[in-house]
């Protein structure tokens, strides 16, 4: 099912958390405000949470929902990152994941039968 009306809303999360992260560390790099390793970690997580979420929009557009391994990837994420640091933009990655989990619950054909 290809699904052009539905709005792909997990990939879209998580493209503008990594497009936010992406400016942070550019951000962080050109005034020189923290360390050049923090930013380069900032800006590298950034462009690989724009590619996951393109990659999430284009399953989603396809399948209407957001498939298990995507999910429990990123709930491994979310929760590695949440275990080293407690507070921080991980918690962020908890808005996508209910939201792909939720719509997996109503829309994937396991729950829907």
């Amino acid at each position: 099912m290809y699904s052009k009306t539905r709005f792909p809303i997990v990939g879209t999360m998580l493209t503008f958390i990594g497009a936010a992260h992406t400016a942070l560390g550019v951000v962080t790099w050109a005034t020189k405000d923290q360390d050049t390793d923090l930013s380069f970690w900032f800006t590298e997580f950034g462009v690989a949470a724009v590619a996951l979420g393109i990659a999430v929009i284009e399953v989603e557009r396809t399948r209407g929902y957001v498939t298990t391994p995507i999910l429990a990837a990123t709930a491994a994420l979310a929760a590695s990152g949440l275990a080293f640091e407690p507070v921080s933009g991980f918690l962020t990655l908890l808005v996508p994941l209910a939201f792909g989990v939720r719509s997996y619950r109503a829309n994937s054909p396991i729950h829907s039968a």
